[in-house]
């Protein structure tokens, strides 16, 4: 189970840096950098906990708005 959680919290890990390099939202820049730091803490500490809250948080900030339309996407 611990190799479970080590490659989930690498996708999550993979995800939030596809964010951060991804168009600027302020609520979206600090979760991805908590999921990561979480989903990190998680690889090392082997809890799902860790990585349950990582992916709460970043999905619940995934659903917000730009303030302005993105051209292209």
């Amino acid at each position: 189970m611990l190799y479970v959680i080590q490659v989930l919290a690498a996708i999550q890990i993979g995800l939030a840096v596809g964010v951060l390099l991804g168009p600027k939202h302020p609520a979206r820049l600090g979760s991805s950098v908590l999921a990561i730091i979480l989903a990190l803490a998680a690889i090392f500490t082997g809890s799902w906990i860790y990585l349950a809250v990582a992916t709460a948080l970043f999905l619940l900030t995934m659903g917000l708005r730009h303030s302005r339309p993105i051209v292209g996407g």
